[in-house]
C-alpha cells in the first residue's frame, strides 16, 4: 500500500474558539477529524472547559469534511459558536 501525504494547503489548522457558556464557565472548542468510519469527511468540534478541568469534555458534529471545518468554524458569530456548543453531547 502507498500512503500520500496530502498537501500543506489541504492540512487542517485545528481552529480552535473561546467563549463563556451560559454558566459563565469558560470553554475552548477545537476542530478535529471525527472519530468514527470516515471521520475526514465528518469533522467535529471537541470543546474542553478551562475553569473546571473535571468537567465532562462535549462534541459536536460540524456535518464538513476537515479540510472546510476549520473556516467554517472560523467563521461562526460569538453566538452560533455557542448554539453549537448547547446542541453538543458529552464525551
Amino acid at each position: 500500500m502507498e500512503w500520500e501525504k496530502r498537501p500543506s494547503r489541504e492540512e487542517p489548522v485545528a481552529e480552535t474558539r473561546t467563549f463563556s457558556d451560559d454558566r459563565g464557565r469558560r470553554w475552548t472548542g477545537t476542530v478535529m477529524s471525527g472519530q468514527y468510519p470516515h471521520g475526514e469527511e465528518n469533522a467535529e468540534v471537541v470543546f474542553v472547559c478551562e475553569d473546571q478541568p473535571a468537567e465532562r469534555h462535549r462534541i459536536a458534529k460540524l456535518g464538513r469534511g476537515a479540510a472546510e471545518a476549520d473556516n467554517a468554524f472560523r467563521r461562526l458569530k460569538d453566538d452560533e459558536v455557542l448554539d453549537l456548543f448547547r446542541n453538543s453531547r458529552e464525551i
